[in-house]
């Protein structure tokens, strides 16, 4: 089969971006080549190429990501900068050598689309009223925590263009830098070069900061640096991978946290999880615009806990995680599970949808 490599590189990508797809995969099989993309977080195929087209598919797709193309045993990364129909996407490459051959991995990254406010998160009134309270406080350890792809980059920048203003100094550490925000300082982990995101943040604590954005909290040593920016007067905001609100503090206690310092320093907590919505154009019934999946789009379900005095001496003895989760929802928490079975009642989503969700961490 002859394939001009570019040409269908090129109608590839913007099909992609029209697509609103996050993710594209070129994955080399025994006797194929399969090209899928990931589109409201489920992966579809697209294409199916005979097994020769694989050497100038990813050949090109390597040069376009500033890739060696001469190496094929070692992962390589790279990016690249595409326009489609007036709207700049940033793509990062991903190569990798599996037993078929090299897999190609390209995220598309949407600067302007994808930059949400607070208010178009899908948070419920009460839930964005009670996260609005927290990142007005001058100093505290704000989380927001969810399995990866559950939306917390996205609902972090959404914070930092809340707080942006001219008379704060507001730091960020990330890995990798997704958005770039103007008056923001952003720092780039580079942990090949030694600049951890612990190394960095105790950097940044030398730099007179107002509020600080650590892009995760991976390990005993950045949580224990950024509990004590919290407990000196800064706003710290980061993000864990919790299953919800409460398992918080079970897990910055499994990373060996004393619990008073949890208790003094941890403020508040936003879990989130993507859910998505019925297609409007067929109602769930299925068309060319949702690729028969009677979803398209996605929207946050979020549940903000905001942590009283009332609940220190409760985090202080190790309480259990149940009677934790219990105090909290009785003091007004919504849980994950109501707020999205609130969105079934609305007709947003499917009872399927609410099951998938739900059923994947309780």
């Amino acid at each position: 089969m002859e394939l001009d490599a570019a040409a269908y590189v090129s109608g590839l990508l913007e099909e992609a971006v029209r697509m609103r797809a996050s993710d594209l995969h070129i994955e080399p099989r025994s006797d194929h080549l399969c090209i899928r993309q990931r589109v409201d977080g489920f992966l579809v195929q697209v294409d199916r190429l005979e097994k020769e087209t694989m050497y100038p598919l990813i050949s090109r797709l390597k040069v376009m990501g500033n890739l060696d193309i001469g190496e094929k045993r070692l992962p390589q990364d790279g990016a690249l900068t595409l326009t489609v129909d007036g709207e700049r996407v940033d793509v990062r490459v991903s190569s990798m050598p599996t037993l078929h051959g090299e897999k190609v991995v390209l995220r598309l990254l949407r600067n302007r689309s994808e930059l949400m406010s607070l208010q178009e998160l899908g948070m419920g009134e009460e839930e964005r009223k009670r996260l609005t309270q927290l990142i007005k406080r001058t100093s505290g350890l704000l989380v927001v925590t969810g399995p990866t792809g559950a939306g917390k980059s996205t609902t972090l920048y959404a914070i930092l263009q809340e707080l942006n203003r001219e008379e704060v100094n507001l730091v960020t550490l990330e890995d990798p830098i997704e958005f770039q925000l103007s008056g923001v300082n952003q720092i780039q982990i580079n942990p090949k070069a030694g600049l951890t995101f612990a190394r960095g943040l105790r950097a940044v604590l030398r730099q007179d900061p107002n509020i600080i954005m650590v892009g995760e909290i991976r390990d005993q040593e950045t949580a224990d640096i950024a509990i004590r920016a919290a407990l000196t007067g800064h706003l710290v905001l980061s993000t864990l991978h919790t299953a919800d609100a409460s398992s918080t503090i079970t897990r910055f206690l499994d990373m060996g946290i004393e619990p008073y310092r949890i208790a003094s320093s941890l403020i508040g907590v936003a879990a989130q999880r993507l859910v998505r919505l019925i297609c409007r154009d067929c109602r769930g019934k299925g068309c060319h615009d949702c690729r028969q999946m009677g979803y398209r789009n996605r929207t946050g379900a979020f549940e903000v806990l905001s942590l009283k005095e009332e609940f220190q001496p409760m985090i202080v003895e190790r309480a259990p995680l149940s009677r934790l989760r219990q105090s909290f929802q009785k003091a007004g928490m919504r849980s994950l599970s109501d707020v999205i079975l609130e969105k079934v009642m609305t007709g947003e989503t499917t009872i399927s949808e609410y099951h998938r969700v739900v059923d994947s961490y309780e």
